[in-house]
């Protein structure tokens, strides 16, 4: 008598990834509420976002209390577009306290 095997062998037809990779760039909008000037910035995803302050308070000659705001929330200066899931082309406006005069 003679037997036979056959070994079957099942592969997976893709692996799927959980989640897209991120872009390693991104085009961010920062707009200033008083004057709506709009400037645009090319940042790393992983660079923490006091590059982009620091650059946007020099361009802008902006002084004394600057507060950046994303979706409603006070952006904390070593938080990264990763970290907050920002995506190509959001925008970040720039609050400037006044003195009273």
């Amino acid at each position: 008598m003679v037997s036979s095997s056959t070994t079957i062998s099942v592969s997976r037809a893709s692996k799927k990834s959980r989640s897209p990779t991120p872009p390693k760039k991104i085009t961010v909008k920062v707009k200033t509420q008083q004057d709506g000037v709009e400037d645009v910035y090319k940042i790393n995803y992983s660079t923490q976002l006091k590059k982009l302050m620091d650059a946007c308070c020099t361009k802008r000659n902006l002084e004394g209390t600057v507060r950046f705001v994303f979706g409603q929330k006070q952006l904390n200066p070593r938080s990264t577009p990763a970290q907050l899931k920002m995506k190509d082309g959001d925008l970040i406006d720039i609050v400037t306290d006044q003195d009273g005069a």
